[in-house]
């Protein structure tokens, strides 16, 4: 008998990881079962609200005898019970048990639950369908994470390698080597990636809250995942280390779709044109993007960093390709910018003074009119306009690894470029 098991809402900002949940079972499981492929690390909706993190749930499949079922769900639940952060408001597990093969409607379930907002009782409603058997703790949203991670059909995946700490140092500083870091990253790079950020110098394996996750090393190659952790050096004890199969940086978040299709905490692809200049709002940047079904305002927000001076390059009349989340921001629906591409720009007209048409000098503004510096000639103020080079290319641009979200594809990796150009055929 196949058992599917899916855990999420276990953690908050306080501390726990579902990650660190999954794995402790993953092993204990494994003792009476016989598990079938690596446990699934599943990121769903990064634009929903009340998520913990980073909205991951965590799923296991195992071959179970029928004499062990009873004796694996009990001892899910007790896991669970003993460890979830039941004191934070915003935590609400759930856990979803199903047995036999994975219905087309749980499928379905799991990539809605990705790209849009669905509620708990969707999720109720498609457990009872499927004949899947849910328990909610607290308001149990934890119900649709866990449910989706299980019917998630994981056609395109990475790796990521957690390790974890002892719990005497939950809260405390990581210690880990950072030159260790950026040495294994030169050997493994681009089969693991994000581990640093070269251009601060900074490490991004090691989080920052009170959870259990000492590093996380993602990558395309399972075993250059485990020999770049292997590479690095620790100044406190691990204590174990799981390896998940995961959607992370696959871009399957997102979906292409016109403006006026544009709702609430969708991930979306679009293509339009710059409406109009952009402006700034405590280091945001803005600028407001259309076709012909409606406009929508684009945001750079401040963490995006050195992105944001391509996004000011862009003028009114920019055809582009737009992808992020949508969320509200200050009351305004708004495409939280994730990656961008120019297909077709409008000529830069700027205006410039003429030579001195009896030197050839150069001319100074005076007021309503130019006077040449070398000769003194006096001619009426009239500008000449000259088109001149734009600096923005034909080529993707993203964010910065320390503000790429968990399910965003790097250019680095074989595909990255494949959902933001789908709609490169389409018309505005």
């Amino acid at each position: 008998m196949r058992l599917h098991i899916g855990i999420d809402d276990t953690d908050s900002p306080n501390g726990m990881c579902t990650t660190y949940l999954g794995a402790l079972l993953y092993r204990e499981l494994s003792r009476i079962a016989e598990p079938i492929d690596l446990p699934r690390l599943i990121r769903l909706n990064p634009n929903i609200p009340y998520k913990t993190r980073g909205n991951g749930a965590v799923a296991m499949i195992f071959k179970v005898e029928e004499e062990f079922i009873l004796e694996i769900k009990n001892t899910v639940l007790f896991y669970v019970n003993q460890l979830a952060d039941f004191t934070h408001e915003n935590t609400n597990p759930g856990v979803v048990f199903l047995e036999g093969d994975i219905p087309e409607e749980l499928r379905e379930f799991s990539l809605r639950a990705l790209r849009e907002h669905v509620t708990i009782e969707e999720a109720e409603r498609v457990a009872r369908e499927v004949g899947a058997e849910v328990f909610k703790f607290k308001l149990g949203r934890g119900i649709i994470g866990a449910l989706a991670s299980i019917g998630y059909p994981l056609e395109s995946f990475t790796y990521e390698l957690l390790a974890y700490r002892e719990p005497k140092n939950w809260g405390t500083l990581r210690r880990v080597n950072s030159e260790s870091v950026f040495l294994a990253d030169r050997w493994s790079y681009p089969f693991t990636y994000d581990n640093v950020d070269p251009y601060k110098r900074s490490v991004l394996i090691t989080p920052h809250g009170k959870d259990p996750v000492l590093v996380g090393i993602r990558g395309i190659d399972r075993g250059r995942v485990i020999q770049t952790f292997e590479r690095v050096e620790f100044g406190e004890p691990v204590a174990f280390y799981q390896l998940y199969k995961t959607n992370q940086n696959t871009d399957d978040h997102l979906t292409y779709k016109k403006i006026g299709e544009l709702r609430l905490y969708d991930s979306a692809v679009v293509r339009g044109r710059v409406a109009g200049p952009y402006w700034e709002r405590g280091r945001h940047v803005f600028f407001e993007l259309e076709d012909e079904t409606g406009k929508i305002r684009v945001a750079a927000f401040e963490p995006t960093k050195k992105f944001r001076n391509w996004v000011r390059k862009l003028l009114p009349g920019d055809e582009i390709i737009a992808a992020g989340g949508v969320k509200e921001h200050d009351g305004v629906l708004t495409l939280n910018l994730e990656k961008f591409y120019p297909v077709k720009l409008v000529p830069k007209i700027e205006y410039q003074k003429p030579k001195c048409p009896r030197c050839g000098g150069t001319m100074k503004s005076k007021g309503d009119y130019l006077k040449c510096k070398r000769c003194g000639h006096k001619m009426p103020k009239k500008l000449i306009p000259v088109e001149v080079p734009r600096e923005l290319e034909r080529k993707i641009y993203e964010v910065p690894p320390d503000a790429r979200k968990h399910l965003s594809r790097p250019l680095v990796l074989p595909g990255g470029e494949e959902k933001i150009l789908e709609p490169t055929n389409q018309k505005v």
